[in-house]
């Protein structure tokens, strides 16, 4: 199934190749790329994972990793495909992860004709949801020219290309309310966005909708209506492959194991507030230990504190609101 995992150092000529401006040698960005199916590539960017899938098409692209990486990204799927980017899909509001959005989808076309008479290139989709666009726009310093062209607030927005039914599906109650997962039918392949992020604790996004009990929602969504395992399981054959935002390819099994640490969390850290613990006091009992090797962080943008802090924030605010019933 893995056919290939090469690292592409993109040197400054070939991203000036297909931006047409002048990158230099400090700028080099590595892409890690891995071609987990057929037709579909893994394309790491300073740690974010970016999936790509060519076809007789076109080319549709989930993510984009941070703007400062766009140039290098577009040169490397411009490596590995003659087809033009058709789609741009956005599955948060991160600008770590989609900030790159607006360039791919410059460089590519629209299924669309050009408008008659007229000498004007349809770019491609730059697809969100509502929410999603709404948070960016409110991020410090986000070039507004660089929001997503096509919002949809409906639950689901579809399309075909490459003869792959693919959904975009909102989870507008999750880590965030900007949150959504992609679903390429055919394949069998769910690109998870940042409710799935294999390398750390979830980042629960209080400011902008998001919840402890969102986020196990969104999971559980996953879970019961999006990812399957083979049958038999002993064969290991087949079955969902699902991308997380950041780390390794990943199945059902996986997903499952991330599920019930962030449950376990969950129950432990509500358990503590039963009890009629402070955050502080819940900090000390440390609810994540078991875990924080694998998942904890003591600095960076999230930490493990920071991870104990959302959770007891977010019980807290829906014990309240019981109590007001």
């Amino acid at each position: 199934m893995l056919s290939y995992h090469v690292k592409v150092l993109l040197v400054s000529a070939v991203a000036a190749l297909w931006t047409g401006a002048a990158v230099s040698a400090d700028s080099v960005t590595p892409i890690d790329v891995l071609e987990f199916a057929p037709g579909f590539q893994m394309m790491t960017v300073d740690g974010v994972n970016v999936v790509v899938q060519t076809g007789p098409e076109g080319t549709v692209v989930v993510n984009a990793g941070p703007a400062s990486s766009a140039a290098a990204l577009l040169a490397a799927i411009k490596q590995h495909t003659s087809t033009p980017i058709r789609y741009v899909l956005n599955t948060n509001a991160d600008p770590a992860v989609v900030g790159g959005a607006a360039t791919l989808a410059a460089a590519g076309e629209s299924m669309m004709q050009d408008l008659p008479g007229q000498n004007v290139r349809a770019i491609a989709m730059n697809v969100a949801t509502q929410n999603a666009q709404t948070a960016l726009a409110s991020e410090p310093g986000f070039d507004l020219a660089a929001l997503p062209t096509q919002l949809f607030s409906r639950p689901v927005y579809s399309f075909y290309l490459n003869d792959e039914p693919i959904q975009v599906i909102a989870t507008p109650a999750g880590r965030s309310n900007a949150d959504a997962v992609v679903m390429f039918r055919k394949s069998n392949v769910v690109v998870a966005g940042n409710i799935f992020d294999n390398s750390r604790f979830p980042v629960i996004d209080l400011a902008h909708g998001g919840s402890i009990q969102g986020e196990l929602d969104a999971l559980n969504k996953l879970l019961n209506e999006m990812v399957f395992t083979s049958t038999p399981t002993v064969t290991d054959g087949g079955g969902t492959l699902v991308i997380p935002v950041r780390g390794a390819v990943s199945d059902q099994a996986d997903l499952l194991g991330y599920r019930n640490m962030v449950g376990i969390i969950r129950d432990r850290v509500r358990e503590l507030i039963d009890q009629g613990k402070s955050l502080a006091q819940v900090q000390a009992a440390r609810p994540t230990q078991g875990y924080d090797s694998r998942y904890g962080s003591s600095s960076g943008r999230w930490t493990t504190h920071d991870f104990v802090e959302a959770v007891y924030k977010s019980l807290k605010a829906e014990q309240g609101a019981r109590r007001k019933r």
